[in-house]
């Protein structure tokens, strides 16, 4: 069904997203038609709904999103990862010196998956998918609510400032939860009202019954929508909801983790690999890849090699030799030169291992049990619950080190779980945001003389927190120039 979709879309694609202005209200989901005809049954919703998951990715010629920029836009910026040096690929996004006519971009791809899913929702609604059973319909339904409540959860961290800034009172992003015309201008909401819209389509996926309760490789299930849940909880402060979900996670979904002896391998594309991924981007083929423009091949020695672990987390992690995530960490062992500059220094996080002989071919891990378990600890310290917050962090703490001293209750606090999210989520884009939404401070280094694996950045990008304006995009220039309504609500510190 993804070749299906993408060989009728790919032409179409590609000529809006050259278009100036409004790109994202210009991609159409499925077919250069509307809505109501190219969803005629229920086989052309269910190659809708694969796109979704296209989408969430991108390909080589489309990588605004989960195919490496959200990836690496949650590391960069924060103190654990690095771009290698000028002129890569992240190296703009880790150098936060960009203005609103030239700052990355995460919009016109997440606005189109989001348009995907309402058009899949609204040709249900209007009958369209007549041919299916209820149960079908419910299915197909939970999916595309969830997968629109991620993107609105996604560009809300990117455009707006975390929601304990000022209860969500700032803006956010514009909810779009129909199909709109391209010359729609919608304005943005808050992040209350964002969040808002999250929280009820999640609800609403959940409530349906129609997703699967049972493992559903590369495609999201009930219990990832529940993790998702509570993840979103959790960046609105509203820490019982989220333990409480997580909990539910952890006590009752299929997933297990990976034991020490598996850690290292369970990042390859295998059955070990599947044993805690709630859910991942599966990339079967040429097809499905994001090719050299991917997460996988920029972090790769023998790829573009662009971005790597910054000294500080090399040495925070080394602390412990016998911490087995240690053994993602690589130095260089093919690039000459690289071999030359960092000699033995472990700087590549290989979570993307060669599948099948090609690291393009490498899974993308959206969620997995081992964050949640993460979750748990955190919402159950931010409620005091400190035999909670201690019995969940240690479960992940004694995975990496089984024969390592527990931590206590007294020293199960959030900064001492932040450090393990650090040490467990590498590479796996959540060190920005978990200090933007937490109030910590982002060190990279603060003098000439402890620039350590850095080359040089502005000063006001070498230590910041979420005051600092650049922790936010700008929207998208070519949006503000069209959309009037969105002039007006450019973020402070980019202009009018």
């Amino acid at each position: 069904m993804r070749k299906i979709y993408k060989s009728i879309t790919l032409g179409i694609m590609l000529v809006a997203l050259s278009a100036c202005g409004n790109s994202w209200l210009n991609l159409d989901p499925s077919t250069s038609t509307s809505s109501d005809k190219a969803i005629v049954d229920y086989y052309s919703a269910t190659v809708a709904l694969n796109g979704l998951y296209d989408g969430i990715q991108g390909s080589s010629s489309r990588v605004s999103y989960y195919a490496a920029r959200m990836f690496y836009t949650g590391d960069v910026r924060g103190d654990d990862m690095q771009a290698r040096t000028q002129g890569m690929r992240s190296s703009s996004t880790y150098e936060m010196r960009y203005t609103q006519d030239n700052a990355p971009v995460i919009w016109a791809i997440p606005y189109n998956v989001i348009r995907r899913s309402n058009n899949i929702l609204q040709a249900i609604e209007n009958g369209k998918v007549a041919d299916a059973t209820a149960e079908q319909l419910n299915s197909l339904k939970s999916e595309a609510l969830a997968i629109r409540a991620l993107v609105h959860f996604d560009l809300c961290k990117l455009y707006g400032v975390p929601y304990s800034v000022d209860n969500g009172a700032s803006l956010g992003v514009p909810i779009v939860i129909e199909p709109i015309g391209v010359n729609a201008l919608p304005k943005r909401s808050t992040i209350a009202e964002v969040y808002a819209q999250v929280i009820s389509d999640l609800k609403e996926s959940l409530d349906l019954g129609g997703l699967k309760t049972t493992k559903n490789y590369g495609y999201v299930n009930s219990w990832y929508v529940k993790a998702l849940l509570s993840k979103v909880y959790l960046y609105k402060e509203d820490n019982a909801q989220a333990l409480a979900l997580a909990e539910d996670v952890l006590k009752n979904s299929p997933y297990v983790l990976w034991t020490a002896e598996e850690y290292i391998d369970g990042w390859n594309t295998n059955d070990t690999g599947r044993k805690e991924m709630l859910f991942e981007i599966i990339n079967k083929n040429s097809s499905d890849w994001a090719d050299r423009e991917g997460i996988a091949y920029l972090m790769y020695e023998d790829g573009y090699a662009d971005l790597i672990a910054t000294k500080s987390f090399i040495d925070m992690l080394g602390a412990d030799p016998n911490d087995v995530r240690n053994g993602i960490l690589i130095a260089p062992q093919i690039n000459e030169d690289l071999i030359e500059q960092y000699g033995k220094t472990p700087i590549f996080v290989n979570k993307f291992p060669p599948a099948n002989g090609d690291v393009r071919l490498n899974s993308l891990p959206m969620m997995r049990l081992s964050e949640v378990y993460l979750i748990a600890a955190e919402a159950a310290a931010k409620l005091g619950k400190s035999d909670k917050a201690a019995e969940y962090l240690n479960i992940i703490h004694l995975r990496a080190n089984p024969a390592a001293s527990p931590v206590s209750q007294a020293d199960a606090t959030l900064d001492r779980i932040s450090v393990e999210r650090r040490k467990e989520l590498v590479g796996e884009g959540q060190r920005f945001f978990d200090a933007m939404r937490n109030n910590e401070t982002i060190v990279r280094y603060t003098n000439q003389n402890d620039m350590q694996l850095h080359y040089t950045l502005i000063p006001e990008s070498q230590k910041f927190d979420r005051t600092y304006f650049r922790t936010l995009f700008p929207i998208p220039i070519d949006e503000v120039n069209v959309n009037p309504n969105l002039r007006g609500q450019q973020n402070p510190g980019y202009g009018s």
